[in-house]
């Protein structure tokens, strides 16, 4: 069975690459659209925000339009215009505006403007809109670096009258010189591509290693499901990150959760979250002794008190029905955050997925499991008596504690680092990351390495692992302790 799978397995790889590879063709830009009501109190709406790439000549193009029979040019005073503002003056905007002062001082401060003229008769007319008005125009680029530019609508007019125009209803695309993706996800395609390559390609090894230890003790272990599992959500989160960039390529929305039911995008987190999860869980467990030590210790561990005591109880018997409960809360909690996350997508003081409450707090949440892993395996070292488990509970602390802290540390380091570029570090950071400490943990785990000659992943189909203490029994086809 498991020889045909592997067969199957690296033709679906060669098959997969291919259809990767095909779907690298040319591609659009961002679309934004939504509505803004501008009156004598609110001159100015905010739009979007965009990243150019340097020395590109950027191209925005947007559609506007009104509903019912009301014409916002109605005869009346106005000045609307279509305002850019760059990274460096941002802040300097937003901090007049707080200040309260008139429009006009803000717009001076605006890095770029057009104005915003109503339809010619000539212009194309939807009879269903009161009136549509258009604009297409190119954008300077800056010579020496990439930036953001902030899209602000303006009619400064409106202050001069007690002014209620009716809503617009606008779509704004946002072009970045003849490569279409923002400045900010400009190599996103590639590194997903490449990381889900090597995961496909590493899939046939995880098959091959399945594969001996089936042939070899007629089980497989819980440990060998998790990985897999792991191994397949973080595939899965690829396959969807590069499909949600792809789209976003084709028609500049993505599949994105605002824009459509098949979020990809938003899969692609929960699903690298569950792998992340996963790889967590099973090194807490493994902290706590789990294939580490005999079952006799475990129960004997399990006697101790307090909160080490509860912890170790919980996951040295990944399982039992209670780690499954405190695996399945934080998933829970994890894909709640993850919607809410989902609220600062566009906003303008955010540049990446974490920078806001709910990512802070998932940030949070993996420093919380990296002191669990901690205790658990300081506990473990002062409980042991076989110096070879010490030994590799030592390096494990190290190889852990790494995996669960690189990624809050690559966060807090986009704090120095402009803000262009923050997305792609944080992005792709966590993309590779993950995927690489995947394969590391697998070879480590499923090879025939130094923890498979300790563990009890070695004495899967003995006399031993179906001793009376509970042990694997060889009529069971998957081993658990």
């Amino acid at each position: 069975f498991f020889a045909d799978c592997q067969n199957m397995a690296m033709r679906s790889t060669a098959l997969a690459v291919l259809c990767l590879l095909l779907t690298l063709t040319s591609v659009d830009a961002k679309l934004v659209s939504g509505i803004i009501t501008l009156s004598s109190q609110f001159t100015e709406s905010y739009i979007s925000k965009f990243s150019f790439s340097h020395q590109r000549t950027g191209q925005i193009s947007g559609r506007f339009y009104t509903l019912g029979d009301r014409r916002y040019f109605d005869g009346q005073g106005h000045d609307l215009t279509f305002s850019l503002f760059a990274d460096d003056v941002w802040d300097s905007f937003h901090n007049a505006f707080q200040q309260g002062t008139l429009c006009i001082q803000r717009r001076d401060m605006a890095s770029w403007t057009t104005r915003i003229h109503p339809a010619k008769a000539e212009d194309p007319h939807n009879p269903e809109h009161g009136e549509d008005f258009y604009f297409s125009v190119e954008v300077p680029s800056l010579p020496h670096r990439a930036h953001y530019w902030y899209a602000v609508m303006m009619d400064c007019m409106l202050e001069q009258y007690d002014a209620h125009p009716p809503a617009i209803i606008y779509e704004v695309e946002f072009f970045n010189g003849h490569s279409h993706l923002p400045a900010d996800e400009e190599g996103l395609p590639q590194v997903c591509l490449g990381v889900l390559v090597g995961l496909l390609f590493f899939g046939v090894f995880y098959v091959h290693l399945a594969n001996k230890q089936w042939a070899s003790s007629g089980q497989i272990h819980l440990i060998v499901v998790l990985f897999g599992l792991a191994y397949l959500a973080q595939t899965a989160s690829m396959f969807c990150e590069f499909f949600h960039l792809r789209q976003y390529m084709i028609d500049g929305k993505g599949l994105r959760l605002r824009h459509t039911w098949l979020a990809l995008d938003f899969g692609a987190d929960l699903l690298q979250s569950m792998s992340e999860l996963i790889i967590s869980f099973v090194l807490i467990c493994m902290a706590y002794g789990w294939t580490l030590t005999a079952p006799m210790s475990l129960l004997q561990g399990a006697r101790n008190s307090g909160i080490s005591g509860g912890l170790k109880e919980i996951f040295s018997k990944p399982a039992d029905v209670g780690a499954f409960a405190v695996f399945a809360s934080i998933f829970f909690v994890q894909v709640v955050l993850q919607l809410l996350g989902r609220r600062f997508e566009d906003d303008f003081t955010q540049f990446h997925d974490y920078e806001h409450a709910p990512g802070y707090t998932l940030l949070g949440m993996r420093i919380i499991l990296c002191f669990a892993f901690i205790l658990g395996t300081s506990m473990t070292i002062r409980g042991s008596r076989d110096s070879h488990v010490a030994s590799f509970l030592g390096k494990l602390t190290l190889l852990g504690t790494t995996w669960f802290l690189a990624f809050p540390c690559l966060v807090a380091s986009t704090a120095y680092v402009a803000p262009y570029n923050r997305h792609a570090i944080v992005t792709g950071g966590a993309i590779v990351l993950q995927s690489l400490a995947l394969l590391v943990f697998m070879w480590m785990f499923l090879s025939r390495s130094e923890y498979y000659k300790i563990s009890s992943l070695s004495r899967m189909g003995t006399l031993y692992s179906a001793g009376a203490m509970g042990g694997m029994s060889t009529t069971r086809k998957l081993a658990t302790d």
